[in-house]
């Protein structure tokens, strides 16, 4: 009950004859940074693989497990994965979302058509829970889905992007394999 009278005192300093407040003016522009950043020797060597249309992972000395996309280190078992391995590229499907966030690309500025399909794919020579995580083709988000709203299993297929540079836009998406 205080809080009124405490607050009833005060005045902005642009009603008391004082400064009127700036006004607040934004410029929407995307900034481009001519700039570079390194993404180390593991990711390097997948990303410069995908460039020739492979996936490449690696393999936990210790439980086996296929990591992709690689890390310098197992993630259940802490020991150092050097060993490369070529998995992929067809895969199954384990899991799909339906994703409503048009988030921005932070290079352009554009966002993307909503909603998108997120796919976690069990790809050729993968076990267990070692998915990658992908797009699927637009067209195709309801056919994966069947009518218990779990996914089908549905086999599927990389769709390479023309020109390949190096990254993880190299795949476009992943399409049904017929």
């Amino acid at each position: 009950m205080k809080l009124g009278e405490i607050f009833a005192k005060y005045q902005p300093p642009a009603s008391l004859g004082g400064e009127p407040e700036q006004e607040l003016i934004v410029l929407k522009k995307t900034i481009s940074v001519k700039q570079r950043f390194a993404t180390g020797p593991v990711i390097g060597k997948f990303l410069n693989a995908m460039k020739e249309k492979k996936l490449i992972g690696n393999k936990c000395p210790t439980c086996g497990r296929i990591q992709i996309p690689p890390r310098e280190v197992c993630a259940e078992c802490r020991v150092s994965a050097d060993e490369w391995v070529e998995v992929g590229p067809k895969g199954q499907v384990r899991y799909m979302e339906y994703v409503y966030y048009a988030s921005p690309d932070p290079l352009t500025g554009d966002t993307r058509e909503t909603p998108y399909g997120m796919v976690n794919i069990l790809l050729d020579g993968c076990k267990g829970n070692d998915t990658f995580a992908h797009l699927i083709r637009r067209d195709q988000m309801d056919i994966i889905k069947n009518g218990s709203n779990e996914v089908s299993g549905t086999r599927v297929r990389p769709v390479w992007s023309d020109k390949r540079v190096g990254s993880v836009f190299d795949i476009k998406h992943f399409e049904i394999d017929e």
